[in-house]
């Protein structure tokens, strides 16, 4: 018998985009009876699309979520976007969630980008199962696909229904468990009919593979097999369950979200697969003491006239209106969640994702509880990928500065995969992400939910220079005489270049105090601030200054006198010593399919790269990790080439690794030219 589950059950949607998983999640809210009407995606009436920038850009953005129930019995379900651009919606969504539900075209040419999900899927212990979508227009064998499917797996799959076909028309499908199937009816639960005699030998072949599966991992199953024996549609269903619940095996089922086949049949196998969330608790290594109220916020909004929402889940007690939270969190307001509206209710149990309104204290990743005094910080979630994409950015109006800076915060506490810089060199506002759409979608949010207008700019790389030569005796005088007190200083110093990495060091030879001790930090600070910008332009990097000899004036002489002589002397000297460019190489490490990995390394070649090495990536069936060197200011476009050469599927990660000469005066010319947006000093 079926155990009871009474605690809400949180199912994630994911897949790439345009496998269906926005109509997937209408046709279930509409079977569940959540909605009236089922929206569509091309006129933006899902329930899940509702933010302006998902309008704007015809696609999902952040994940959507609605509460529902299924033969009275609750679930949350999480529509996640497939663009490898928000995966972190998706890493975040699936981490508190019970079940993920991986939905697919039937097309080969598309099974390689499921291979992100098996991977994450599998690496988090997430049981998962797999959706084939819009079977209804494609004519596709199952056991063919799925065969194909299979080697970008790592869990085997278990195929629980064969499509049943009129002509070119999908009607129904064969349960491989059972020896019926059923027939889809419009608006109504499915038909229950005979196997299909056409169907029959093979409904035998898929079910034998099932059990064969299934033994693997079930000793009795497996003597039973071997000796012959009859094995019960119970046993059969105990051990699908527990192996789902394990994530040892992938359950396949087919339907088309779009006219609302088989969706019935996938909530069954939901509500009898999926784990409960307290399976999921020691899945994920929490230690929660009985009794306790614990809640972890896996989501932060901040939404125009309501403020701060958090998306939590309960993971244990109960939550009523009013009560507190380690003390000093008060639950003012409780929510449950249906796309862009917050319904309130008065309590929430274990297994419930709920709203939490306006408490500032509490951000994304955050494990509160009665039974704690401090908040844990960052609990348990996936850390984000590493941004890869730059736009700088200005405000329009000097006014909205502040409320720039402001707004970003908030705008990074949504979305941790962003990152706000502000080069300390170029002194430019940088924001990272993971590409185009993601970056775009600051600047619409900015304009639509701050009303703040911003201007692009182009990014001014900090190129560094040195010197290749020396020079030794040279003499500095500065002197000023403009009435009242007067200023004097005279310095001797030697200049030449440090070993790569070094920067600058300063090294004192005065004897015999021909300059007072006070004096000689003046000189290292004024040869200190000349770094900042050379005679390329740059900051400067990798020089010694050596100060040797030097003479003072008795009523003229002071501190400010002999700063101004060092910036002065090195100014002088580093023209005369051979500067040259630098540039900083990074290393990147792509994550590429096999089949287009000639394709990046011509672009690497293309960029001024060199290419290290590539390997099988482990866990990544059909990609392989390629490690490159590029200069750093190749970097910013990489990732939509890297995209484009790739079908989308493509990644990197890079990280600062060396500072090299840049090989000839024609580039280096031209790379002043480029990144250089002030004069150059004289």
């Amino acid at each position: 018998m079926k155990t009871q589950i009474n605690s809400s059950r949180c199912i994630t949607i994911v897949g790439p985009n345009q496998s269906g998983k926005t109509s997937l999640m209408e046709s279930i809210l509409n079977v569940c009876k959540q909605i009236h009407n089922k929206g569509q995606v091309k006129t933006n009436s899902t329930l899940s699309d509702h933010l302006i920038e998902e309008h704007e850009l015809g696609m999902s953005i952040s994940m959507g979520i609605s509460n529902a129930q299924f033969m009275n019995e609750e679930y949350t379900f999480i529509d996640c976007p497939g663009s490898s651009e928000f995966i972190n919606e998706f890493l975040q969504a699936a981490r508190i969630s019970d079940l993920s539900i991986i939905v697919m075209e039937p097309l080969k040419e598309k099974i390689l980008s499921l291979v992100p999900y098996f991977y994450y899927l599998n690496k988090m212990n997430i049981p998962h199962i797999l959706f084939i979508n819009k079977v209804d227009n494609f004519n596709f064998d199952i056991k063919e696909l799925l065969g194909a499917v299979q080697e970008y797996s790592p869990c085997p799959l278990v195929i629980r229904q064969i499509p049943i076909r009129e002509g070119d028309k999908i009607i129904g499908a064969a349960d491989v468990i059972h020896e019926r199937a059923y027939v889809y009816e419009k608006d109504k639960p499915s038909q229950i009919v005979k196997v299909p005699e056409q169907l029959s030998s093979t409904r035998v072949e898929i079910r034998e593979k099932l059990l064969e599966t299934l033994a693997d991992f079930d000793d009795t199953l497996m003597e039973k097999i071997i000796e012959d024996l009859p094995t019960s549609t119970e046993e059969v269903y105990e051990n699908l369950k527990k192996d789902i619940a394990a994530n040892k095996i992938v359950e396949v089922l087919t339907g088309s979200a779009e006219n609302e086949t088989g969706i019935r049949r996938l909530l069954k196998s939901i509500r009898h697969d999926c784990p409960s969330h307290e399976e999921t608790i020691k899945r994920n290594g929490f230690k929660i003491t009985n009794n306790v109220s614990c809640v972890q916020v896996f989501k932060t909004n901040f939404i125009p006239h309501r403020g701060k929402q958090s998306i939590a889940r309960v993971w244990s007690g109960e939550l009523e209106e009013g009560s507190s939270l380690q003390n000093s969190i008060r639950l003012q307001n409780l929510f449950s969640l249906k796309g862009k509206e917050f319904v309130k209710i008065s309590k929430a149990k274990a297994g419930d994702i709920i709203g939490l309104s306006r408490i500032e204290a509490i951000n994304t990743g955050d494990l509160i509880s009665d039974g704690e005094k401090e908040i844990k910080k960052g609990h348990n979630l996936p850390i984000p990928p590493q941004p890869i994409y730059p736009k700088a950015i200005r405000a329009i109006k000097r006014e909205d500065d502040v409320k720039l800076s402001e707004s970003l915060k908030e705008i990074l506490e949504t979305d941790s995969s962003y990152v706000i810089e502000r080069n300390t060199v170029t002194q430019q506002l940088l924001i990272w992400g993971q590409g185009e759409i993601h970056l775009r979608v600051v600047l619409n949010k900015l304009k639509n939910n701050y009303n703040i207008e911003t201007k692009e700019e182009k990014i001014n790389f900090a190129f560094h220079e040195t010197i290749q030569g020396s020079v030794s005796d040279h003499i500095t005088t500065h002197k000023k005489q403009s009435g009242g007190a007067g200023q004097y200083a005279k310095i001797v110093i030697d200049v030449k270049p440090l070993p790569r990495g070094e920067y600058f060091k300063f090294e004192n030879k005065i004897v015999g105090g021909v300059i007072p001790k006070t004096y000689i930090p003046s000189v290292e600070k004024g040869c200190k601030e000349c770094m900042q910008k050379g005679p390329l332009g740059f900051p400067v990097m990798d020089v010694q200054v050596t100060l040797k000899d030097g003479k003072t004036h008795d009523v003229d002489s002071n501190s400010n006198s002999f700063h101004i002589a060092g910036t002065k002397a090195l100014r002088e000297t580093l023209k005369n010593c051979k500067p040259i460019l630098l540039e900083p190489y990074h290393k990147v490490r792509f994550l590429i399919p096999s089949q287009d990995i000639n394709n990046i390394y011509t672009l690497v070649t293309s960029k001024r790269g060199m290419i290290k090495n590539n390997l099988p990536k482990e866990g990544w069936a059909g990609f392989e990790v390629l490690e490159a060197e590029i200069p750093g200011c190749e970097i910013f476009n990489l990732i939509i080439e890297v995209k484009g050469l790739t079908e989308g599927l493509g990644s990197f990660e890079h990280e600062f690794e060396r500072m090299k000469t840049v090989p000839n005066k024609q580039l280096s010319d031209s790379l002043i030219s480029e990144y250089s947006s002030k004069e150059k000093v004289e």
